[in-house]
């Protein structure tokens, strides 16, 4: 099984549906105590985008995608519209959004991840990270406590892993908060081995069911 960075096509990432799925097992005594116990540490996500299907040629691209992926053979990159940001959807990226290290004066090696927080009602903050595999190509910003960094001349990134590499002599002072802000993509495959196609009207298709789900 190969990955392949082709994503899917956008006219039909509108009206996707997306579910993060953990997986807790959870033993509920005669007493009604309950033990909870996460079988991973990452929630994988779930996705169907046949809503938005309604153009023959959008039913068409799908069938393309699932000809040249083999089905669930093999993965690719979906855009999921409302978690593709390094903060809020409706929000600007900015290189201060995630957190992704902290600087030693030689560590040059840094993964993209984003967080996700609430506030308790004391006011502290719980966070939970997310590692980031695909971030979009143009839109990575990288700051070193606060100040922004140039790709290509400070750090490189790996598109396809979401690796920053801080070029030799750059390497983040000891201490130094390093940031970053992004857009990205989800890695998934389908989750069926077959795809109904329905040929409603004149140029009008749809596909009951595309079922995706992450990848890692």
């Amino acid at each position: 099984m190969t990955f392949y960075n082709v994503v899917v096509p956008g006219s039909v990432s509108q009206g996707t549906e997306a579910s993060p799925v953990s997986l807790v097992d959870i033993a509920r005594g005669p007493n009604g105590n309950e033990q909870r116990k996460s079988k991973r540490s990452r929630r994988l996500r779930r996705f169907n985008i046949a809503k938005n299907i309604r153009n023959v040629n959008d039913v068409y691209a799908i069938l393309s995608l699932f000809e040249v992926m083999n089905g669930p053979e093999h993965s690719f990159a979906c855009k999921n519209l409302i978690d593709y940001k390094s903060g809020k959807p409706a929000d600007t990226v900015t290189a201060t959004d995630a957190v992704i290290g902290t600087g030693d004066g030689s560590n040059l090696a840094f993964q993209l991840k984003k967080q996700f927080k609430v506030t308790k009602v004391d006011n502290t903050v719980l966070a939970v990270d997310r590692t980031i595999y695909l971030p979009v190509p143009g839109t990575v910003l990288i700051a070193v406590n606060g100040v922004l960094k140039t790709e290509a001349v400070d750090y490189v990134v790996n598109y396809e892993t979401g690796a920053i590499t801080f070029v030799a002599g750059h390497a983040p002072g000891n201490g130094l908060a390093v940031t970053a802000g992004f857009e990205f993509n989800e890695r998934v495959r389908f989750d069926t081995n077959d795809l109904s196609q329905v040929m409603e009207f004149f140029r009008t298709g749809s596909v009951p069911s595309i079922p995706l789900i992450e990848v890692i």
